[in-house]
Order: structure tokens, then C-alpha cells, then sequence
């Protein structure tokens, strides 16, 4: 039966006869031997050969032992391997000159080749234990840093769902996360379609989603039926048959090694499911990671539970919004179609300050979203206008425009106790710009607090000129409605004035679609009795 060595030991010295003895002592003992009989092929040797032990002389040729141990210990190659010195000098400084250079052990010739041996055993246990614990600590750092990046990973997913406002928003960043955290080829995520009856590839990575098929959820087999009836994880190093980098997946059965597969589920019940396979180097997944993809599955599933349930939410506000903004309209029968004007050509302007000029940062697609919603409640506090003043049908007196002036801050104290009962909500905010701010000017000559420039906020900037022009293009009681193009002159004249100058630049440049917007929406007798019955 052959043993396995205990180590290699390196012997550097000179005396061919006493090398002879160690040699032999040493492979008795079951160690490997490398010779050497100068110190330069003693550092060519351990450096290429990597011995556990060095045995150093220290009367050696060429280079002397303790210049070698130094030279030794200097290379990050070698300097972990335990030299014992040898010498037939006497006296201490010999023996201090040794240890400083790196030297664990020392013995002055002549020695007692049992203690020799002792002392190599002892060198070469520390050694090993010395290796193992390098080993350990790198072993170690490695797990700290793959569990850093993985943390990492799911602190920055967690933060981005955070802001997510959408579910493609949502979806991206759960394949994303799940792709940096597996290192899997392949990921395929099925979401419920609107009737909850089937489940529809919304993303895949590393195959093609036009591919799969949507799938039945009440009698799916495999095991994405298994996911959606159990509502669990299920995780498998083979599944099925077919393994090899070109297989296919097919409906039944999903072919793959590794394989985790989890659902997305609310209290609702499963709404989606996630199959993530073929690791980069095809090890199974390891527990932590399973754990981190049903982790952020979850996640995910809250989240797009919230969206939802936020999308419902604006939703209903925005009819309430929209019902509630007609009250004032609906008091007066000549302003039947304001606000569908005023909505609609809001959303023109705001998008072209978003294309082009120095609001495109500030009016992002949420902002204008938010905008068209807020629209028809610029004028709601004209609800608490006198019906005498509201529908006169000549001039205002004095005194009765600045009972009318006050629909500003009627609108303003209504909509901020909504706003005192249900927390800072950005669509309730913008309503309450507006519908306070939409009648001051840019110069600050405007209405009820005389605000200027860049203090009035940006949508009750853009009502104003869309709620202008269309109080300039539409027939009252007490006026005659004026033509596009007088509109546009007193608008363009108006610049710096009444209305913010990079505003009307962009006005100028659309107006044609605004007069599409009134022709299309126009109530007047003349239009109406053009309408075929």
C-alpha cells in the first residue's frame, strides 16, 4: 500500500554526506526530498517546486543561507514556507541574524537528527494549519463577497421598486434582479391575463416569448401546474429529459438543469410564475439563491398588487375629478365643452414645453398625465359664486368681479381640506395650483396673490394660456367669440406680460392644433346647427 507523503521538505546544504543522512531520516520518516547545495539553487528551487519545509544551512556557497532566507521571506511566493536554520558557528549573534531574517527554527551542528525531525514535524503541522486557515479566510472572503453583491443587488431592486410606477417598470426589474443574482441563462416570467384564466410570457431572457403559448392555469401540468397549485417553490437539478445547451422548452414539461420555478402570488391568489434555469456554470442553485428569488417574487407580486390597486384608485379619482369640475361648468349652459377644450389643448402645450425649451426636465410624462387629470378643476371654485354673478349676462360691475375673483381661493380652501384629509397626493396638489393659480400673470399684475415668474407653479402657467384662449375663441353671454388668429396675436402680445414668454413660443408653434381643437369642440349656435340631425 503506498502512503500518501506528509509534505516536501527542502535540504540546502553543502556537505554532500550529512545531506545524504537527512535525505534518508526524512523519506523514512515519509516526507518528500528536494536537494540543493548553494543558496541560489535552494531560491530556484523553492519557488518552483513550493517545498512545506526548508531545512538551511547557513555556511552556504554563492549565497550564504541567511541572504537566501531573507530573499525568501522578501517573495510573496515563498515567504510563507518555514525555513529551519542550521550552523556549525557558535555564539548568539548567529542565531539573531537567522530569526530576523524569517527563520522559525534553529539548531547548531552537530544535532540530534531526532529532535531535527521533531522540529520539522512541528514547523510542518503549523504550516499546514497556517494553509488551511488561508484557505478558510479566501474560501470566506469569496462567500462575503458573492453575499455582498447578492445584497446589493436586492438593496438596489428593492430601492428601484420603490419608485416603480408601472408594471413593465416592475417586470424589468424583477428579471434584472433575478438575472444578477442567479447568474441563470435562461428566465421566463408568465403573468395572468385580464379573465385570471391564462398565464402569457410578459418577459423572457435567453429565449424567444413569441414562442410559448398562453397557458391554461386551472389544468396546466408540469411543473408550472404544480407552482400554480401549490403556490410554493419548487426547485429540481433535472426535470424531464433532454439536457444539452440547444433543448427547447415546451409547454408540458420544462426542460433544464438547474431549475427554480416560484409564483407571484397576492391575497388574491397566483397571479404570475417565474422559471429561472441554466446557471452560467450548471451548478444547482444554492439554497441562499432560492431564497433570494422567492424572496424577490414576492416582492414583485406586492408590488404589482399596490400598482394596481394605485391604477384603480387614480382612476376613480380622476372621474370624481372630472365629475367634480363640471358641477361649475354645468351651472352654465354656454360652457358646456370648456373643459374638454381646456383638458385637451393643456396636454398639446405641456407636451410641446416637454419636446422643446426650458421646462423639458420639469414636465416629464407623469407630470403631463397629471395635468390632463387636474385640468377640470381650474375653475371648481365657482361653485360658490352667486348664480346672479356667475350667469349675468352683460358686464360685471366692480364690486361683482372681485366677488367672481374669489373662485380662486374658493378652489384652493376646498381642495386643501381634501388634501388635509387624505396626504400629499400629487394629482390633488396640482389641482390646488391650478385651480388657485391659474388666473395670475407672469408679471405679477394677475390674480389673487399677484404671484410672478417662476414663483407661479408651471401647470397653473399652462392653464392660463390654454384657459385664455379659450375664453378669447368662445362666445359668451356678454361677447362675441374672436377668430383663431386674433387669439393667437393677443396671446403673442401678451408674451412676458400675462403669459410666461417660453410658453407662448410653444403656443406659437402648435396653435394650428388648438384651432383644431376648437373647431372640433365648438358650441356655438353656428356650428351646432351645422351638425346633421
Amino acid at each position: 500500500m503506498v502512503t500518501k507523503p506528509r509534505g516536501t521538505v527542502l535540504i540546502v546544504e553543502d556537505e554532500e554526506d550529512l545531506r545524504f543522512i537527512l535525505t534518508a531520516h526524512l523519506s523514512a520518516a515519509d516526507f518528500d526530498v528536494l536537494e540543493a547545495d548553494d543558496g541560489v539553487k535552494a531560491i530556484e528551487m523553492a519557488v518552483e517546486r513550493q517545498p512545506d519545509v526548508i531545512i538551511m544551512d547557513i555556511g552556504l556557497p554563492v549565497v550564504d543561507g541567511i541572504t537566501a532566507t531573507r530573499t525568501l521571506k522578501a517573495d510573496p511566493r515563498t515567504m510563507r514556507i518555514p525555513i529551519i536554520m542550521l550552523t556549525a558557528r557558535s555564539g548568539t549573534t548567529n542565531i539573531v541574524k537567522g530569526l530576523d531574517a524569517g527563520a522559525q527554527e534553529y539548531l547548531p551542528k552537530p544535532f540530534d537528527v531526532a529532535e531535527l525531525l521533531a522540529r520539522v514535524h512541528t514547523v510542518h503541522r503549523l504550516a499546514a494549519a497556517t494553509k488551511d486557515l488561508d484557505r478558510l479566510n479566501t474560501q470566506l472572503e469569496a462567500e462575503v463577497d458573492v453575499k455582498t453583491k447578492r445584497l446589493r443587488v436586492l438593496y438596489e431592486f428593492m430601492r428601484d421598486l420603490n419608485h416603480a410606477d408601472s408594471r413593465d417598470q416592475i417586470f424589468d426589474l424583477l428579471i434584472r434582479c433575478v438575472e444578477q443574482a442567479s447568474n441563470a441563462g435562461r428566465i421566463s416570467l408568465f403573468m395572468a391575463d385580464p379573465t385570471g384564466e391564462h398565464l402569457v410570457c410578459e418577459r423572457a431572457v435567453g429565449i424567444d416569448a413569441s414562442s410559448f403559448d398562453p397557458i391554461r392555469m386551472k389544468d396546466h401540468k408540469g411543473i408550472t401546474g404544480q407552482v400554480i397549485r401549490s403556490g410554493k417553490t419548487l426547485s429540481a437539478r433535472t426535470y424531464g429529459v433532454g439536457a444539452g445547451r440547444d433543448r427547447d422548452y415546451v409547454q408540458d414539461v420544462f426542460l433544464s438543469t438547474p431549475l427554480v420555478s416560484t409564483s407571484l402570488s397576492t391575497r388574491e391568489g397566483v397571479i404570475g410564475i417565474i422559471n429561472v434555469t441554466e446557471k452560467s456554470d450548471d451548478s444547482p442553485f444554492s439554497e441562499e439563491q432560492i431564497d433570494c428569488i422567492r424572496s424577490v417574487a414576492d416582492a414583485t407580486a406586492i408590488a404589482l398588487d399596490n400598482v394596481d390597486r394605485q391604477d384603480r384608485l387614480q382612476e376613480s379619482v380622476r372621474v370624481l375629478v372630472q365629475t367634480v369640475g363640471n358641477l361649475a361648468e354645468y351651472r352654465d349652459e354656454e360652457t358646456t365643452l370648456h373643459l374638454e377644450r381646456v383638458t385637451r389643448m393643456a396636454r398639446i402645450l405641456a407636451e410641446e414645453l416637454q419636446r422643446e425649451g426650458p421646462y423639458g426636465q420639469q414636465i416629464t410624462d407623469g407630470f403631463v398625465q397629471i395635468l390632463v387629470h387636474a385640468a377640470p378643476m381650474h375653475d371648481i371654485g365657482k361653485v360658490g359664486i352667486p348664480d346672479d354673478i356667475l350667469t349675468k349676462p352683460g358686464k360685471l360691475t366692480e364690486e361683482e368681479f372681485q366677488i367672481m375673483k374669489t373662485h380662486t381661493d374658493i378652489g384652493r380652501r376646498v381642495l386643501s381640506r381634501a388634501m388635509d384629509a387624505s396626504g400629499r397626493v400629487p394629482l390633488l396638489e396640482m389641482c390646488v395650483d391650478i385651480a388657485h393659480c391659474h388666473h395670475e400673470k407672469f408679471d405679477g399684475t394677475g390674480y389673487p396673490r399677484r404671484m410672478a415668474g417662476q414663483d407661479i407653479p408651471i401647470a397653473a402657467r399652462i392653464i392660463a394660456l390654454v384657459d385664455a384662449y379659450d375664453a378669447i375663441t368662445s362666445r359668451r353671454r356678454y361677447k362675441d367669440a374672436l377668430s383663431h388668429e386674433e387669439a393667437v396675436q393677443i396671446i403673442r402680445d401678451e408674451a412676458g406680460h400675462h403669459f410666461d414668454p417660453a410658453f407662448t413660443e410653444a403656443f406659437l408653434r402648435i396653435a394650428d392644433r388648438f384651432d383644431k381643437v376648437r373647431a372640433r369642440y365648438d358650441e356655438s349656435p353656428e356650428a351646432l346647427d351645422a351638425v346633421p340631425a
